[in-house]
């Protein structure tokens, strides 16, 4: 068994960090929610610019993407802050019924700005006091939750860091952990082959629907994927073709069976690894992951992709030697080895799990330290 030293949270799930949130209900409040983040430290902030009047897909998926990261593990206590009394209410209420969590609200319609600040500032601080009680112990990695995503490729993800981190991957179910991996537009082309590890023919019908609903939508839309993907960086980077970059993408996944297809920002039934069903633009994926309880997010990157997560360390990947020099600043785990010298996969998956193990006890990553906290709630189509 192989243990590091994380959190157990309120709700007895396993996190590497213990976060008080300061969670803006909707565009009005993020002002009043950054100052109080600003005043009190240490906190994280999630802020958007939607919560008013959205409506249909929209209205479901900004409400599950606030309500699952404020549940994600690495969160230990909330201060939500809101406008008006109603959806702030049903917001708190609804948290409270799913989470042991200490949840605090402030509402910026009940005395204004000022007012929400001085009397957030005040609850933010006992929060935060509160969770500082808890401490590191030893906990089985088989209880965390990871999420994997690549970004900004090129011809060197699907050569080493997609495959290497397929490598850590399989090591992380075979210890009975979990991960999720998502992206459908970049499995358009190699469906057929993420479909033959479903565990059973429901799941590998699932995958091959998923990415067919994806299929009809672009062409319901006029939009010809083969014109929009791979994206420009991809083809200077020397991915051709949509066929080339979905191999590549899946290679991330490793070889396990997939038990299950889950719905945007879902979190999966059990442990094992799962396929979600979401658009695949970085931010929006990474919102995805966190809202489903993934509690680290795994990103190969070929060229470098700043992004981060506002609740999660994100850990970026390459096996770009060139990124490694140009993108140092981003870059968490080099396996450029596997191009520049002729090490192994294995090598390179190795190197991945075992940086995954410090993240996990603690270490910092990149996207942390120079705060990226991006945030997108409600992405739409593709």
């Amino acid at each position: 068994m192989i243990e590091v030293n994380g959190y157990w949270n309120p709700d007895k799930k396993a996190a590497p960090r213990n976060h008080t949130l300061i969670l803006s209900l909707n565009s009005f409040c993020n002002n009043a929610a950054r100052s109080i983040h600003n005043i009190v430290s240490p906190t994280v902030l999630i802020s958007h610019p939607h919560g008013r009047n959205e409506i249909g897909i929209n209205k479901e998926r900004l409400w599950k993407s606030l309500l699952g990261n404020a549940l994600n593990p690495n969160v230990f206590s909330i201060l939500v802050v809101g406008y008006e009394e109603k959806t702030t209410g049903a917001f708190v209420e609804e948290l409270r019924k799913m989470s042991r969590k200490k949840v605090e609200s402030v509402l910026v319609l009940n005395g204004g700005t000022l007012n929400a600040i001085h009397e957030g500032s005040s609850k933010a601080a006992a929060l935060v006091q509160e969770s500082s009680e808890y401490q590191r112990e030893p906990i089985p990695i088989s209880e965390f939750s990871l999420g994997l995503k690549c970004g900004s490729s090129d011809a060197t993800s699907g050569i080493a860091s997609n495959p290497a981190l397929g490598k850590a991957v399989d090591r992380m179910i075979s210890l009975n952990g979990t991960a999720i991996f998502s992206e459908t537009t970049e499995i358009i082309g190699a469906e057929h082959i993420l479909a033959k590890r479903g565990i059973n023919s429901s799941v590998s019908r699932a995958i091959m629907e998923a990415a067919k609903r994806n299929e009809d939508l672009a062409i319901s839309l006029g939009v010809d994927l083969i014109g929009t993907n791979p994206v420009p960086d991809n083809i200077k980077g020397g991915i051709s073709t949509i066929e080339e970059k979905s191999i590549a993408s899946i290679m991330k996944s490793g070889s396990s069976p997939i038990r299950g297809v889950l719905d945007y920002a879902t979190p999966p039934p059990d442990k094992g690894l799962y396929f979600m069903d979401s658009p695949s633009a970085a931010t929006e994926v990474i919102t995805a992951l966190t809202a489903a309880g993934s509690s680290v997010i795994l990103f190969t990157t070929g060229s470098g992709n700043p992004v981060g997560s506002p609740v999660a360390p994100v850990m970026k990947i390459t096996g770009n030697p060139n990124s490694v020099v140009t993108m140092k600043d981003h870059i968490d785990v080099d396996v450029s080895e596997i191009i520049s010298k002729g090490k192994s996969i294995d090598f390179g998956g190795e190197k991945i799990f075992n940086a995954l193990l410090k993240v996990l006890s603690g270490k910092l990553t990149k996207s942390e330290i120079l705060h990226h906290d991006e945030f997108s709630p409600i992405p739409v189509g593709l």
